[in-house]
């Protein structure tokens, strides 16, 4: 036999539940739709990072002609490398980014259609 406080019980974690997805889903959303932003402007960062250090290469290169040491070529070449070392960081942090949004559906159980109904006491997929 079950009680009326019981089936109140339910219901309202019923109704919270609906009430923090309904809550949650647009924050996904909005955070996913900033996450895209982020990403494109992180591959605009690459793409420059990757220009400017191909026009750093030939000026290394112009600067090495001669057999003599240059510090212009010896500066150039610590400036590439620490282009390289930016870009390689810049990457990690776009990985990061995309798998975001992600965990976090994954987490509140939702997806990029909408919200997933939720599994209250064996009821819901």
């Amino acid at each position: 036999m079950t009680n009326g406080s019981e089936r109140s019980g339910t219901s309202a974690r019923t109704t919270a539940e609906a009430v923090l997805l309904d809550v949650v889903v647009p924050r996904l959303a909005a955070l996913e739709a900033s996450q895209n932003a982020m990403n494109g402007a992180l591959g605009l960062m690459l793409d420059t990072l990757q220009a400017q250090t191909n026009l750093l290469r030939k000026l290394n290169e112009y600067a090495t002609e001669d057999a003599t040491p240059s510090p212009v070529a010896k500066f150039l070449s610590e400036l590439i490398s620490a282009i390289e070392d930016l870009d390689a960081s810049i990457g990690s942090m776009e990985e990061k980014f995309a798998k975001l949004t992600d965990i976090i559906a994954e987490v509140y159980g939702t997806d990029s259609a909408g919200i997933k109904p939720p599994n209250v006491n064996g009821s819901g997929t």
